[in-house]
């Protein structure tokens, strides 16, 4: 730990004018990232280090939407600096003073309420491509890569498939979900950026009562407004967080009517089924350590939204 003070001592000075007082780690925020509180005299930052050079990207998609975020009149954490330094990407940050949202006076109704609205100016921003790369953002034809996307995991619903030996489904089960995903293929969809984590561990609640939103790591370009949605309703089949009050409180603050959430759950649970496979798939190909868990999610998925035949 020592040596990784030194690191951000020797990272943060050039954006510091003031003498450092003290740099403290902040601990269980990721177990990737590195993340410290650098204060000085009149100054206060937030510097995260991460040790493998493919999280540079990461940092540079992070400002990328920070920035455009902050356009459109989101208030998060101004980003000071990103690059590498002795072989260890970092991104600075501005400290925001407050209370997680989990744990705000703000009452967590009007904290999803304002959340909505936010999700409502971050879609809007415009992506080149779909994914969660900085070149997604920028880059390519959203259309083409979602088709691709798509086919990838129609595609892999074939009788060899290693999810019918990790009994995730049936060939029934497989079938019908085939038909569910050749069935996305007709739909007509608008792509934007989405945060891809929209949740009250993300927010920081100031003295102003303003709701920051932090953490934009899981961003990406993607359907909107489903991308975002999707998520909570994961985390809502989960950990019942948000609950369907907050829910509610979120589509309230974005402008959906009830009619229209219905109107697009066929759609919704469709994408949810596509995004589990899909993780679960990913998660195989990269020899992930803790399988289980996105089997898991996969068979709640197609507990709640697939028939067993």
């Amino acid at each position: 730990m020592n040596d990784d003070i030194k690191l951000v001592s020797k990272i943060s000075s050039d954006f510091l004018n003031d003498r450092q007082v003290s740099i403290a780690p902040i601990l269980g925020k990721g177990s990737v990232n590195k993340v410290f509180i650098v204060e000085a005299a009149n100054t206060k930052v937030v510097v995260r280090l991460n040790d493998d050079r493919a999280a540079l990207d990461e940092y540079t998609k992070e400002a990328w939407c920070i920035e455009k975020a902050a356009a459109k009149g989101v208030p998060v954490s101004e980003v000071l600096g990103v690059g590498m330094f002795e072989e260890h990407a970092f991104m600075i940050q501005t400290y925001i003073a407050g209370d997680e949202g989990r744990n705000s006076r703000l009452s967590r109704s009007r904290i999803w309420q304002q959340l909505g609205k936010y999700a409502r100016l971050i879609h809007s921003i415009r992506v080149a491509g779909f994914g969660l790369k900085m070149s997604d953002l920028t880059e390519g034809d959203c259309r083409n890569s979602w088709l691709e996307y798509l086919d990838y995991n129609i595609d892999s619903l074939n009788e060899r498939d290693e999810l019918l030996r990790l009994n995730v489904v049936t060939e029934s089960q497989s079938k019908i979900i085939r038909a569910i995903f050749e069935n996305l293929k007709e739909k007509t969809f608008n792509f934007g950026l989405n945060h891809g984590d929209i949740s009250l561990k993300n927010v920081i609640v100031d003295e102003a009562c303003r709701v920051n939103l932090i953490d934009w790591g899981s961003a990406e370009a993607s359907i909107v407004p489903h991308h975002d949605l999707i998520e909570m309703l994961k985390m809502n089949m989960l950990e019942n967080a948000p609950d369907k009050k907050e829910i509610q409180a979120f589509l309230d603050g974005y402008g959906i009517s009830q009619i229209e959430f219905e109107q697009m759950m066929p759609e919704l649970e469709s994408l949810l089924l596509l995004r589990a496979f899909d993780k679960l798939r990913w998660a195989i190909d990269w020899k992930i350590e803790s399988l289980s868990e996105f089997v898991s999610h996969a068979r709640d998925v197609i507990e709640n939204y697939v028939p067993r035949k």
